[in-house]
């Protein structure tokens, strides 16, 4: 905010000229604040619809680092592999729960992602619960950048069981 300077002219017209000046400056500032409250006000609006969304999807979704790192988890991954809370998933690589013959599938995700820079990447593959048991999922992951650098969000989709 400027500092508000009392008039020393010794003319009338320079004290208003002053005045005015300064009034401008206050005006410009206003507008200033105003802009960056709304645009606060936007982003926090942002954040809880993206809060919503991913909290509540029936998608597994969860948030990972270039080095396949869980940095955040939703409800329903913790619940397809078995687990009691996105603690038990977050700081852990995702390749950890993948079946040890679909471990490739991870590394291919990365080089994908990070490497070639595509925007997004699908595959199916095969992943292991808490339990030992094994599903199959399709894994859509959408790259996009935060905090200096990209993360990437993959989304499961569990297949149904086979029908016999």
């Amino acid at each position: 905010m400027a500092d508000i300077s009392l008039p020393t002219s010794a003319s009338p017209e320079g004290d208003n000229q002053a005045l005015r000046a300064d009034n401008d400056q206050l005006r410009a500032d206003q507008a200033a604040a105003s802009t960056q409250e709304a645009a606060q006000a936007r982003y926090q609006q942002s954040q809880a619809r993206f809060r919503t969304v991913f909290e509540n999807s029936p998608l597994g979704q969860k948030i990972i680092t270039p080095d396949l790192t869980i940095r955040q988890a939703n409800p329903a991954v913790v619940r397809m592999l078995g687990l009691r809370s996105p603690d038990e998933l977050v700081g852990r690589k995702i390749r950890e729960f993948a079946h040890p013959d679909h471990r490739a599938d991870w590394q291919q995700l990365q080089t994908k992602l990070w490497e070639h820079k595509l925007p997004h990447f699908a595959l199916e593959t095969c992943l292991v619960r808490a339990d030992g048991s094994s599903f199959w999922c399709q894994v859509t992951s959408v790259l996009f950048p935060d905090e200096g650098g990209s993360w990437a969000t993959p989304s499961w989709k569990i297949f149904p069981p086979a029908k016999d």
